[in-house]
């Protein structure tokens, strides 16, 4: 849980997170709204992965990123445990 706080405490990696939980996209359309370049998405992408939120599937030469919501229960889990009673 603290990995995924750590990767989405990141203001680049949540947006591309928030934009992949909207639509699937690759590495150069989310580099285009971004100001950042595509080297650097790739790179912030890789972490995604690597921890779950985020899955890739080739499709041509290309490989389309989407969101794996399911990767973020845990976080959803010890949020709702520790926000009762507040």
């Amino acid at each position: 849980m603290h990995r995924i706080l750590a990767l989405l405490g990141h203001s680049t990696r949540l947006v591309i997170y928030q934009r992949l939980a909207r639509t699937p996209g690759t590495a150069g359309e989310l580099a285009g709204n971004l100001p950042v370049s595509r080297t650097a998405i790739v790179q912030h992408l890789k972490l995604l992965e690597k921890a779950g939120l985020v899955g890739a599937a080739a499709v041509g030469r290309r490989r389309v990123y989407r969101c794996q919501p399911e990767f973020l229960q845990p976080l959803a889990q010890w949020l709702s445990r520790h926000m009762m009673g507040t």
